[in-house]
């Protein structure tokens, strides 16, 4: 790998509520699409919506705050990886 290729860290793990508080703190448009009284990923198009969305707000914040931005990449890959 060539030294001027910025490392990004290895995602860590998230769970529900973590993703919950960071849509509603940094994107909480989502949040009804996220939340369901059974605290539970979402799914299909939800889940895709969910993504895509975070994924944008993270470009919106990697100016801001780098750790913000790891964040919320983080937490999309996190419903990436739970809705299989």
């Amino acid at each position: 790998m060539r030294d001027d290729v910025l490392k990004r860290p290895k995602p860590k793990r998230m769970s529900y509520d973590d993703v919950f508080c960071l849509i509603s703190k940094y994107a909480p448009e989502m949040q009804s699409h996220f939340a369901d009284k059974f605290s539970r990923f979402p799914v299909g198009g939800n889940a895709a919506m969910i993504v895509n969305y975070l994924n944008d707000k993270a470009d919106f914040y990697r100016s801001i705050d780098e750790t913000i931005a790891n964040d919320l990449v983080d937490a999309a890959g996190e419903i990436i990886v739970r809705c299989g």
